[in-house]
């Protein structure tokens, strides 16, 4: 027994000696004719990008292959970060429709099924993260979950839950006869709040169900059926409430505001995004400014539903919504160019939910372009500062230590925009998901 005893500790030793081998590292090699690092530095041409195990190792004008590597030589194409689209939606149903006539709702189960295709669209389009601000059933935080956990593909997200809103307000779509009890819906959990007190219990019940950003509609919007974009919905008072209550868990707050009211008052509570902001002045730019709040102009949804008449990837809009755009397109474009004028810190966001025919992010950064931003500006706002209002550090360039996200597109995005519109290649944590540069 005692022999048997030695062999085993023996045999126990040996094996300590000499463990499992660990696997071969999983290696990139991309070769492009310009890299952009940063879309605030000059590019490097031509350049390459090493990344291991999904994670960005180096970057340089003249880095060789490691022995092993996978490589791809993109010849003549440019090599940027990936996208970050900081206002995002999912599994969005048919448009609205006039106040008081049915409004089509898609059940939880075909939200989902959509939603699906929605992030795997975006991800293929080269958007490495999407804040998605507001949906029903926590389907953005279904979505989340499914991709960690590796279920189905798509960006990283960064959901909201429910947004805080107003009974007859910007979220209030419910079409159920006035015969129907509806106070099992008109509930906090559910995003409406009456008081202050409501206010911080919704956040609280966003928060315990997954929400990491927290959506309030400051003001009644477009979309909507039941409201204009230059009504108040929620009070001074009850976003102050959200907004220190989600700061303490460390949350950023997004605001839907169209009208001045409406935008003073959500950046007085604290608030850490102004979405749309239709109208604008200069008290108002000055404050973003000085109180370091990011502008989501969302440019491209207000151009297209003024025109014709047709969310970013959805179904036609009711007359009502249209009517409502075409009042407010003018000085949502003339918000957008003085805060761009006054120096405002602005994140792309497309306020879309990447349907079939959708570009999202890209069709938002072409019509910043078309009115007044440089190619440049408009590619930083969806690169380092769309990721770092999403509290991404880890998006937004291609410096080592970052996640291993780009694209490769045919010409030079930071000279004309629309090389964008020209993708050749995606590569999220080191894998390809678009590769269409044999069709050259």
């Amino acid at each position: 027994m005692q022999r048997v005893r030695c062999v085993a500790a023996v045999l126990g030793a040996t094996a300590l000696m000499f463990p499992a081998s660990a696997a071969a590292a999983d290696v990139l090699y991309v070769k492009a004719a310009r890299v952009i690092v940063d879309a605030g530095r000059p590019a490097l041409t031509p350049g390459a990008v090493i990344i291991t195990d999904g994670v960005v190792t180096a970057v340089g004008p003249a880095i060789a292959a490691p022995a092993g590597a996978r490589q791809i030589d993109l010849e003549t194409l440019t090599i940027l970060p990936s996208l970050v689209d900081a206002h995002t939606h999912l599994g969005a149903g048919p448009a609205g429709a006039m106040p008081g006539q049915p409004q089509p709702i898609p059940s939880p189960a075909y939200a989902a099924l959509r939603a699906q295709k929605n992030v795997e669209s975006a991800l293929k389009l080269g958007v490495a993260a999407m804040r998605v601000l507001g949906t029903g059933d926590f389907l953005d935080v279904a979505m989340k979950n499914a991709i960690d956990d590796g279920t189905i593909p798509g960006p990283h997200l960064v959901p909201a839950g429910n947004p805080l809103g107003v009974v007859g307000g910007h979220t209030d779509r419910y079409p159920m006869p006035v015969a129907i009890q509806l106070l099992d819906y008109y509930t906090p959990l559910n995003g409406f709040v009456a008081s202050p007190a409501d206010a911080e219990k919704a956040v609280q019940l966003q928060i315990k169900y997954g929400a990491r950003v927290i959506k309030l509609m400051a003001s009644g919007g477009v979309g909507s059926p039941l409201d204009y974009p230059t009504d108040p919905n929620l009070t001074l008072e009850e976003m102050k409430a959200a907004i220190d209550q989600a700061h303490m868990h460390h949350i950023k707050v997004a605001a839907h505001a169209e009208n001045l009211t409406s935008i003073m008052d959500a950046m007085k509570a604290g608030i850490d995004s102004i979405e749309h902001g239709s109208e604008l002045n200069q008290e108002a730019v000055d404050y973003m400014k000085a109180h370091s709040v990011t502008f989501v102009p969302t440019v491209a949804v207000a151009v297209r539903t003024a025109g014709p008449g047709t969310a970013p990837s959805g179904p036609p809009m009711s007359p009502f919504s249209q009517y409502k755009a075409k009042l407010n397109l003018d000085q949502h474009i003339a918000s957008f160019q003085l805060a761009l004028k006054s120096g405002v810190n602005m994140a792309a966001g497309s306020d879309d939910s990447y349907g079939p025919t959708s570009t999202g992010v890209i069709a938002e950064l072409l019509a910043d372009v078309d009115h007044g931003m440089t190619p440049r500006q408009a590619v930083e706002s969806a690169t380092t500062r769309g990721a770092r209002l999403l509290g991404l550090g880890n998006l937004g360039t291609l410096a080592p230590g970052m996640e291993g996200d780009l694209l490769a597109v045919d010409g030079d995005p930071l000279a004309d925009i629309h090389a964008l519109e020209r993708i050749r290649l995606v590569v999220f944590k080191g894998k390809v998901v678009t590769d269409t540069t044999k069709a050259r």
